[in-house]
C-alpha cells in the first residue's frame, strides 16, 4: 500500500521540476487507485478518463508527448483558429487545481488532467477523450502526405535541402527525418494530413498511424 505522506515534490525553488521520489510515489499512488477507481467514478456519473488518463492510454509524461487531436474542443478559440481534425501536436501535461475527487471517500485527492498544446491562437486544453498519444510520431511526420506547419506560418523544413538529399538517393522519409532533427523547438510545430485521409478516419476509433501502417501507399 502506498504511503499517504508524499515526499518532497519539487527539486528547485521555481517549482519547475519534480523530484524522482515524488514522481515514483505519484505513479504508485495512481496505479493503486486504478484497481477500482474507474468503476466508482462511472457510477457517480463522472468521466473516469479525466481522473485516470493512464487507463485510457492518454497520460502525458513529464517530458511531453505527441498527440493526435480526435475531437476539437468547443472553446472561444475556435473563432480565431480551428484545430484540424487528426492533426498532430506536441503536448504537455496539465493538472487542474479544481474538481478534485476522493476515491471511496478516503485517501488523497485526485485532480483531473488535461493535455495542453500551443496553437496560433494560444494554449488549448484537451480532455483525454479528445486526443490520442502517438507512439511513433516521426513515422507520421515524415510521410509523403504529412504537412509540417509552424505556429507563425514560416516554412518548417528547407525544401531545397530536402530536394538535395533526395537527389543523392535518400528517401523522402529519411530526408524529412534528417531535417526534422534540426528543428530547435517542436512545441511550435504541428502536423496536418490531407482531408481525403482524415475524412475516412474520422470517428473510426482507431489510431491514424495504425491505419497508415495497414494501408501503405
Amino acid at each position: 500500500m502506498v504511503t499517504r505522506t508524499a515526499p518532497k515534490k519539487y527539486a528547485d525553488a521555481r517549482r519547475t521540476k519534480v523530484t524522482k521520489e515524488w514522481a515514483e510515489w505519484d505513479k504508485a499512488r495512481r496505479e493503486e487507485m486504478l484497481v477500482d477507481g474507474p468503476t466508482q467514478l462511472m457510477q457517480g456519473g463522472i468521466d473516469p478518463a479525466a481522473y485516470f488518463p493512464e487507463q485510457y492510454d492518454a497520460a502525458i509524461p513529464e517530458e511531453g508527448a505527441w498527440i493526435l487531436v480526435l475531437e476539437e474542443p468547443q472553446t472561444v478559440m475556435r473563432q480565431h483558429f480551428r484545430v484540424p481534425l487528426l492533426s498532430m501536436w506536441r503536448a504537455r501535461s496539465h493538472t487542474l487545481n479544481t474538481g478534485a475527487f476522493v476515491l471511496g471517500g478516503k485517501g488523497p485527492k485526485v485532480y483531473p488532467q488535461q493535455a495542453v498544446i500551443q496553437t496560433p491562437a494560444g494554449d488549448l486544453h484537451l480532455w483525454p477523450h479528445e486526443y490520442r498519444i502517438v507512439r511513433d510520431p516521426m513515422a507520421l511526420a515524415s510521410g509523403p502526405d504529412a504537412t509540417l506547419n509552424s505556429l507563425g506560418g514560416e516554412a518548417v523544413l528547407n525544401e531545397d535541402e530536402r530536394f538535395y538529399l533526395m537527389s543523392r538517393g535518400i528517401s523522402h522519409q529519411d530526408a524529412t527525418l534528417m531535417l526534422f532533427g534540426k528543428i530547435e523547438s517542436l512545441d511550435f510545430v504541428y502536423v496536418t494530413f490531407p482531408e481525403e485521409i482524415t475524412s475516412i478516419l474520422e470517428g473510426v476509433g482507431q489510431p491514424l498511424h495504425r491505419h497508415l501502417a495497414l494501408n501503405p501507399r
